[in-house]
């Protein structure tokens, strides 16, 4: 039986599954509600078990269970007139690619399917709202089609005000423009699963090693700045949970430690969403 807490502050809900996993289901009225002075930000962090592991004969016998559930339920998005799109945040180094990587393999089609890394606006999208860059250059699937976000629109919420790249009136006013974009992707049949990546500061230290040591081209100057602004990911994690996990488009915090066990829970997450779509088609709109 899952464990639901909430605490007291703006209708605050979030619920602690037995996987782990901590899942962030506010309710906004209006669904614009500005950001508010004085509310109780849980730690939702802190709360995250970071003990959760899977040994490898059930890896695999659990991978390959939820690759054939996510196959199946890909395929039957186009006759339903919906898309699917996934969307991760995290720590730096929880494994956002790998565990976009093990989507792509279970899908299969290349043709439906697409992982779109999400870096530093370049000039021109540092010069325009910051959601348009995330619906250019068929970024945004059609029915059928399924999207692969490596770092999210999220960024605006949780990068710029860590990095002091933006103005805290900005960040604020970035929440309900978050809430309010998730809002029209659902009402165009989008099922959309966000998902961030734990890991504990010992283990990034530990993954940051073994990168510089057998992935030279891919650690870089940013993985250092992570480690020094960990506490500021972490309180402005905390906001983006509060302030835009809906129950239309919650946040699913998974323990990512162990990779085996955050790779076949993000599958079960992601099938799990689409099946309940599948069933009862966005039956809050």
């Amino acid at each position: 039986m899952a464990k639901k807490t909430t605490p007291v502050g703006l209708c605050t809900d979030y619920e602690l599954q037995d996987s782990g996993v901590i899942k962030v289901a506010r309710c906004f009225s209006p669904l614009n509600q500005p950001w508010v002075r004085g509310a109780r930000v849980p730690d939702y962090l802190d709360l995250v078990g970071h003990d959760h592991e899977i040994s490898s004969k059930k890896y695999k016998k659990r991978m390959t269970e939820e690759e054939r559930r996510l196959t199946l339920n890909v395929r039957r998005l186009k006759d339903a007139k919906m898309s699917l799109v996934v969307a991760f945040q995290g720590r730096d180094g929880a494994g956002k690619s790998g565990a976009s990587k093990r989507i792509v393999e279970a899908v299969d089609d290349w043709r439906i399917i697409t992982v779109v890394p999400v870096g530093q606006p370049n000039d021109e999208e540092a010069n325009q709202f910051f959601m348009l860059r995330f619906f250019e250059r068929d970024r945004m699937p059609g029915f059928g089609e399924v999207r692969i976000f490596d770092r999210c629109w999220a960024e605006e919420a949780l990068v710029v005000p860590v990095m002091n790249l933006g103005s805290v009136t900005h960040v604020r006013n970035a929440y309900p423009e978050i809430r309010t974009m998730e809002w029209l992707l659902r009402r165009s049949r989008v099922v959309l699963v966000k998902i961030w990546l734990d890991i504990t500061k010992d283990e990034q230290a530990i993954r940051f090693a073994a990168r510089k040591e057998e992935k030279p081209w891919k650690y870089q100057e940013s993985d250092e700045v992570a480690r020094e602004n960990w506490d500021g990911y972490t309180k402005w994690g905390n906001q983006l949970f509060y302030w835009t996990g809906s129950e239309y488009a919650p946040w699913f915090i998974v323990p990512a430690d162990d990779k085996r066990y955050s790779r076949v829970t993000c599958l079960q997450v992601i099938n799990n969403e689409v099946e309940k779509e599948l069933a009862n088609p966005f039956r809050s709109f």
